[in-house]
């Protein structure tokens, strides 16, 4: 079922609801959308009301005018947490869980807040990668800089990158690619103190991975430093994929948490 909530800003952000029991809302990150979590989420079904959400400017969701900003998608992702009710646990993998560590500031009464190596800002790319990659975008040559990105940024093997190509999420993972700049603008310009993550009164659980890139592992020991009650679970032999390559490790310790 997909549930349609209005953000402060006016902007429909569409989850698609799964599930039963509290609910668990659940933030992809840059290049992807809802779908980024389809491995994750029926295992979560039998614990959790699952929401998976569209952030802006993909899938089901609409997207505001004028510039982008990453406040907005901060109020977006409190707005779907706030509808889902008390006792919701939020959970975000990659940008998306900077995103949902934003949004957790702006939820004093939130309880549990799950992160999948979120980068902390100036970390993921130059503007010179980012340049290139949107004249890519301008010679129709989507696939390449898609593939770039997973391998660049993302961390991901040329073999991982070929079987995510063999997959039905590969088309929509090329329409959503330019969406990318502007999130890699907005976590490049970025610095963590300004989200005051001290404040929180939330349990954290992050995850990070044993093969995932020198950026991801920095960026989650810099948030561990910055939360006040945080745990760090290793998964070992897995990278900065694991909702794809771990779900059921995943899955296991958010029914645990």
């Amino acid at each position: 079922m997909l549930r349609q909530i209005n953000s402060p800003g006016g902007v429909s952000i569409v989850c698609e609801v799964t599930g039963q029991g509290p609910a668990l809302v659940l933030v992809h990150g840059a290049g992807s959308a809802r779908w980024g979590f389809d491995l994750l989420r029926p295992l979560l079904e039998r614990s959790f009301t699952v929401m998976a959400v569209d952030r802006r400017g993909r899938g089901d969701s609409g997207d505001g005018e004028g510039l982008y900003s990453i406040g907005q998608e901060f109020a977006d992702v409190a707005a779907v947490v706030t509808e889902a009710g008390h006792g919701a646990m939020l959970f975000g993998h990659s940008y998306g869980g900077l995103v949902a560590a934003g949004a957790a500031v702006l939820l004093p009464g939130l309880e549990k807040l799950v992160l999948y190596e979120p980068p902390m800002g100036g970390v993921l790319t130059g503007e010179a990668w980012i340049e290139r990659y949107e004249r890519q975008l301008e010679a129709g040559e989507r696939s390449a800089a898609v593939r770039a990105f997973l391998r660049d940024v993302g961390g991901y093997s040329e073999a991982e990158i070929e079987q995510m190509e063999d997959t039905p999420a590969w088309a929509k993972r090329l329409a959503v690619a330019p969406t990318v700049p502007r999130e890699l603008r907005a976590e490049r310009a970025l610095v963590l103190e300004s989200l005051g993550l001290g404040a929180l009164a939330a349990r954290c659980l992050m995850f990070v991975g044993s093969k995932s890139p020198a950026w991801a592992k920095r960026s989650t020991d810099a948030y561990a430093a910055a939360l006040a009650d945080v745990r760090v679970h290793r998964l070992e032999g897995h990278g900065h994929g694991g909702t794809v390559t771990a779900p059921e490790w995943i899955a296991r310790e958010l029914i645990r948490a």
